[in-house]
């Protein structure tokens, strides 16, 4: 009992600084994808029940100081959003060159190498989008796509974390698509 409560209590504090942390951004970028619709379903294509491919993601309205992007996509409701006991990080890409503004369906690792993309780690501690693959209940799973006034951020590590605090005080805007995912 005390390690859900501990993880519950995790949980509310990390999901409580994200939402300060974007409280002080300007959200004026637009985030879309031409696979789903904003706060609509996820096809099964792109999860753990099918092909598990990542889906196609692109943006607009980043301010023309804009030197980079990076994109950091969030499940907050694992394992069920009526018991939310840990984050799961889904994909991070970063050090996305300016004269890129999306991301193709099913983005291989060549394909990001090719554009000079960055992956980070993912739940899974591997530098690949990690399908959705929700046990219980509808997850959101939130792509934030970031604007930065540097060329490239050096995180310590590859994980979300040291790319978020990499990325501290370089967001010039930020912008979000909200997918959903039922279980089953």
């Amino acid at each position: 009992m005390i390690a859900v409560v501990v993880l519950l209590t995790y949980t509310a504090y990390a999901r409580d600084n994200e939402r300060r942390y974007h409280a002080s951004l300007r959200k004026s970028l637009q985030v879309r994808s031409n696979d789903f619709q904003n706060a609509q379903e996820i096809p099964q294509r792109f999860s753990c029940r099918g092909e598990g491919v990542s889906p196609h993601v692109a943006w607009t309205g980043a301010p023309e100081t804009t030197k980079s992007y990076a994109l950091i996509t969030m499940d907050w409701d694992a394992p069920s959003p009526s018991l939310r006991l840990f984050p799961i990080v889904h994909w991070v890409l970063y050090n996305i060159p300016n004269d890129v503004n999306e991301i193709p369906q099913a983005a291989t690792t060549t394909v990001l190498n090719e554009r000079k993309i960055v992956a980070g780690t993912n739940i899974a501690g591997a530098a690949q989008y990690a399908p959705p693959c929700p046990p219980l209940g509808q997850h959101q799973y939130v792509f934030h796509v970031y604007a930065l006034d540097v060329d490239q951020v050096q995180p310590a590590s590859n994980d979300k974390a040291a790319v978020m605090k990499a990325m501290a005080g370089h967001v010039l805007a930020y912008g979000e698509l909200i997918g959903l995912k039922s279980a089953g």
